[in-house]
């Protein structure tokens, strides 16, 4: 497989004291050169996230591609207030959950599997929940709440982002990140009550 990583010219030494926020600088200011530099710490970690949705090296390969190849494209649509790990982490996100839509796989599945361990922190007075319970909540939550809060709950709980980086990579209000969030505990809270 060719990676993109290898296509680009890298001007920095691997061992580069460049940090991430400076390197997006550089981007955003049109030094295209530098994005082999960007791919290269990424690269694993994007790989490491996808194969949590699809499982296959090979296709977690090539969604990396396709993902390393969006940030390319959108690095000027990054705000660099915000933490990039997270707006990294929501495009990484979609392009997962579209691959697995296209590919007629049960995305809502995987969004539950991944989301089964954090459960129990949305749930009122409640350290551990039986996986079974977990699964068949998760399981009704997702048939109630759209995308962005299937996003925002694996954001939060999931990868532990904070409200206002969530808030600025995804260009919500503050209080809109907290009122989903808050509808979306309720809910888990309200099937806990009704299957527990």
């Amino acid at each position: 497989m060719t990676h993109l990583v290898e296509k680009v010219t890298n001007p920095l030494n691997r061992k580069s004291k460049i940090t991430d926020e400076e390197l997006i600088g550089l981007l955003q200011e049109g030094n295209m050169r530098y994005f082999s530099e960007l791919a290269a710490r990424y690269e694993s970690y994007i790989i490491k996230k996808c194969k949590t949705y699809v499982k296959e090296t090979d296709i977690a390969e090539d969604l990396c591609q396709e993902i390393l190849i969006k940030i390319f494209l959108k690095i000027n649509n990054f705000e660099r207030k915000a933490n990039f790990s997270t707006w990294l982490y929501s495009i990484i996100h979609n392009t997962c959950i579209d691959y697995l839509r296209k590919s007629k796989k049960n995305a809502r599945q995987v969004i539950t599997e991944q989301m089964v361990e954090e459960l129990a922190e949305m749930v009122e007075d409640v350290d551990e929940l039986p996986e079974e319970l977990s699964e068949a909540i998760l399981d009704k939550l997702l048939d109630e709440i759209s995308p962005e809060e299937k996003l925002l709950l694996l954001l939060k709980y999931k990868e532990k982002h904070s409200i206002k980086d969530i808030q600025q990579s995804l260009n919500l209000s503050e209080s809109a990140i907290k009122m989903r969030l808050k509808r979306a505990k309720e809910k888990v809270n309200k099937l806990y009550r009704g299957l527990a």
